[in-house]
C-alpha cells in the first residue's frame, strides 16, 4: 500500500466521523502524536539514565568484532523456526 493510499483512507474514516466531540478527541491525539514524533526529534533525551548506559554498553561491545556472529551463523542456529 502507497504512502497516499494510506493517507486516503486516513481520510475517508476521519470524514466518516459525525460526531464532533469524537472528532476534537482525534485532533487532540494527532496533535499530541505528531508533536512527540517530529523526524527531528531528539530520542536520546527521552532516554532514562538506565537506557542510555545500556545503549552506551551495547555500541562499545559492538565495536569488538569477537562480538560479531556472522549472518550463517545465525541463521544455521534459528533456521528451525524459520521454517515454520
Amino acid at each position: 500500500m502507497s504512502e497516499l493510499e494510506i493517507k486516503g483512507g486516513i481520510l475517508e474514516m476521519v470524514t466518516s466521523i459525525k460526531d464532533k466531540e469524537t472528532l476534537s478527541e482525534l485532533k487532540d491525539l494527532i496533535t499530541n502524536f505528531l508533536g512527540n514524533h517530529k523526524e527531528s526529534s531528539d530520542y536520546w533525551e527521552e532516554l532514562s539514565d538506565i537506557e542510555k548506559n545500556v545503549l552506551d554498553q551495547a555500541i562499545k561491545e559492538s565495536e569488538d568484532e569477537t562480538n560479531h556472529v556472522n549472518h550463517d551463523e545465525v541463521m544455521q542456529k534459528y533456521n528451525k523456526w524459520l521454517d515454520k
